[in-house]
Formats: C-alpha cells, structure tokens, sequence
C-alpha cells in the first residue's frame, strides 16, 4: 500500500534521485574521507590572507555522528548546477556534533552555491529510497524549502567576497 504523503513526493524520484545523487557520482571508486578536497582553483583556507576568498561552512541538523558530511562547492552555472564533472571543491568531513564546520579557498570573489548531504554509511554516495526519495540528510546554502525535487541554481546561490563568507546550512530530512 503506498501512503499519500509518497504519492505527493513522487516527483522526488526523477528530480532528487538522479540530481542530488550527481552530487557524490565522482567519489563512486574512492572512500568518503580520502576524496580529493579540491578541483581547479581550490587551496587551503588562510585566514591570515586578506585576498583569500573563503567559504565558511557550517552544518548543522545531522540526526547521528555516524559518517560523513559530503560539501560540494558549485559555480554560477545553473546549465551544471548538480552535475559534479563541474564543481569548484569537494570535502567530505566526519560529523562533528552539532555543527560541522568547513572551510573551501576559492579563486575568485563571484557567485557560488553549495549542495551537501549526509553520508551516514560513508559509501561516497547520496541513498535513495526504492521511490528515489531522499534516505539521507541533505542541504543547500540559503536553505530553501524544497518541495518537488532539488532547488534551481536561482534559490541557493550567493556572492563570495574577499575574506570570510559565512554560510550556514541547515541538514534537512525528506518527510520527518
């Protein structure tokens, strides 16, 4: 028997499924915590640096200390948004609780947007249920409300500047 509050989330299985799954396809054949913390233009955070553009994460609402907490960094590309052959940076970090904190170095002060998701299991990938709903924690900066499927680039981007940009993401749990 399929409940209704399944039925109305239904749209989830071909827009989260497959889009927020894209956000942990590169890290398939590597271990959660051995991911490469960096693509094109990422360095270590230096707070000392005043030219440096940091993006200062902080995640919060994760339901057990288990895993990970993968954080994808994006460019202001909405034709890519999701799609992890185009991110900026990557870090998978072990839960800290009750606020996971990341710092990503990017290479230019403009506009970003940051998916990231819960790997209770560390398998390196986003669990979806048989529907193709969200198994696990998920979050985006700006913290939209989702409804049917992931946001548009649109709702979760912001402006990076030179120095610290904060930016707090609240982990959110399809259905609870």
């Amino acid at each position: 028997m399929i409940r209704a509050g399944a039925v109305r989330a239904l749209p989830w299985l071909a827009a989260c499924g497959i889009a927020l799954a894209a956000l942990a396809l590169p890290a398939l054949a590597v271990p959660a915590l051995a991911l490469p913390a960096h693509a094109a233009g990422f360095q270590p955070c230096n707070p000392t640096d005043p030219n440096q553009v940091r993006l200062v994460i902080s995640v919060s609402g994760m339901r057990s200390a288990a895993g990970s907490v993968a954080i994808t960094i994006y460019p202001n590309d909405a034709g890519h948004f999701l799609d992890g052959k185009y991110k900026v940076a990557r870090q998978a970090l072990p839960v800290a609780l009750p606020v996971t904190h990341a710092c990503f170095a990017v290479a230019a002060p403009g506009y970003y947007a940051v998916a990231l998701f819960h790997d209770r299991d560390n398998s390196g990938s986003f669990r979806t249920t048989a529907l193709g709903l969200p198994a696990e924690g998920y979050g985006f900066s700006n913290n939209p409300k989702l409804v049917f499927g992931p946001p548009g680039l649109a709702s979760v981007r912001f402006r990076a500047h030179r120095g610290d940009n904060p930016i707090v993401v609240r982990m959110q749990h399809f259905g609870r």
